[in-house]
């Protein structure tokens, strides 16, 4: 399980956890850390339901501006390696597209990229986050406190998270500013408000420049409408939880779970979609062009999904589909060169996998001996 739930489940003198912490937390928590753990609670923490809501970009509370880079942002490299196009991030090197290797000061649970350079998420060792930005030479240019992962937008340009004081913020080159802000108590002590996608951009200090920024709360409810600080309600009808969006106004979300199974859907702007709301699968992250988004089974529980397959965004049927023979998906993402990756345990070993629409199969590194319960080695970079 994450490093969330273990902190909450290895000591036995604390309280347990609650179902409403338990729904709040397990959708979204990092799979590939300590996944044995919480032992028995493991199959009731599979399936959840984080509600949704959307920050548009109206905010006025303009913050200072960020630390940037001055030096050169390219990267000095280590080895030059092929990594077939796609950036990942083992243990404490990230593997850039181009080849080279930059040694970072931290290792990270998650991360993205972010105008040239790599924005890492650590969890900080109580209940929320810190995210490093990195430049290409490894150097940490700035750090934030956040509630989770940060989301950035299809352009790499806007970043997106929410803050440990309830402010939903956005960063783009060379300013910040507030969108809104959550009320975090609401949502209870082990979960909080977090980004699910970002779009628009890339400066958003106005409603002007179309930054949008997709809120899941983590609190089991559909979504309601705010009235203050552009807190809108949601554009999914019944929406519990985003998964993605992108530029073209394609949205993925979560709109039904029940004990066996969930159900999710595509949003296509201006027209009805052929096909979904879908059972069959969640339908989550939007590949770059927008033709396929990564498709998970509709209900799983344990380690992680059994399968991971890519779904044609007009039609819903599944192109290409990967199946770990007595193992499981720890983490994924679409990659620049539009393959989803992914990483994959099997029993003994973890794999760094990238899978083609057509389901076309590469290994992208050599295999990592290892334990369900120490966690992947390998962290997907988004963006």
């Amino acid at each position: 399980m994450s490093r969330d739930f273990d902190a909450r489940v290895r000591d036995l003198n604390e309280a347990p956890l609650d179902l409403t912490s338990v729904k709040g937390k397990a959708m979204t928590i990092r799979r590939n850390r300590r996944m044995a753990v919480a032992g028995g609670v493991l199959a009731a923490a599979a399936v959840i339901i984080p509600v949704a809501a959307i920050a548009a970009g109206n905010g006025t509370t303009v913050h200072t501006e960020p630390p940037v880079a001055t030096s050169d942002p390219g990267p000095t490299p280590t080895e030059a390696v092929d990594t077939g196009g796609v950036e990942y991030v083992q243990g404490d090197t990230w593997h850039r597209a181009d080849g080279t290797e930059v040694t970072l000061p931290h290792d990270y649970d998650s991360a993205v990229l972010w105008d040239g350079q790599l924005v890492g998420t650590r969890y900080d060792g109580e209940v929320y986050s810190t995210a490093d930005v990195v430049d290409g030479q490894g150097q940490v240019v700035d750090s934030f406190d956040t509630t989770g992962a940060v989301a950035v937008n299809d352009a790499d340009t806007t970043l997106a998270w929410v803050g440990t004081d309830g402010q939903v913020m956005t960063r783009w080159d060379g300013g910040q500013v507030s969108m809104g802000q959550v009320d975090l108590a609401a949502a209870g002590e082990t979960i909080a408000w977090t980004v699910g996608a970002v779009t628009g951009g890339p400066d958003c200090h106005e409603a002007v420049d179309g930054c949008v920024v997709y809120l899941n709360s983590g609190l089991g409810e559909g979504s309601t409408a705010y009235d203050s600080h552009g807190i809108q309600d949601s554009p999914v009808p019944g929406a519990l939880k985003f998964f993605d969006a992108d530029e073209d106004g394609q949205v993925t979300a979560l709109t039904e779970v029940a004990d066996d199974h969930t159900c999710s859907e595509l949003v296509i702007p201006g027209a009805d979609p052929a096909w979904g709301p879908t059972c069959d699968h969640q339908v989550q992250q939007i590949s770059p062009d927008g033709k396929y988004v990564a498709g998970l089974p509709s209900y799983f529980d344990g380690l992680g999904p059994t399968t991971i397959s890519v779904i044609d965004a007009a039609d819903g049927h599944v192109t290409g589909q990967f199946a770990p023979e007595g193992g499981f998906i720890g983490s994924w993402a679409w990659s620049g060169d539009g393959r989803l990756v992914f990483d994959t345990y099997d029993g003994a070993s973890w794999h760094l996998m990238a899978m083609q629409p057509d389901g076309t199969i590469d290994e992208l590194t050599d295999p990592v001996k290892g334990s369900a319960d120490a966690g992947s080695p390998f962290t997907m970079v988004a963006g």
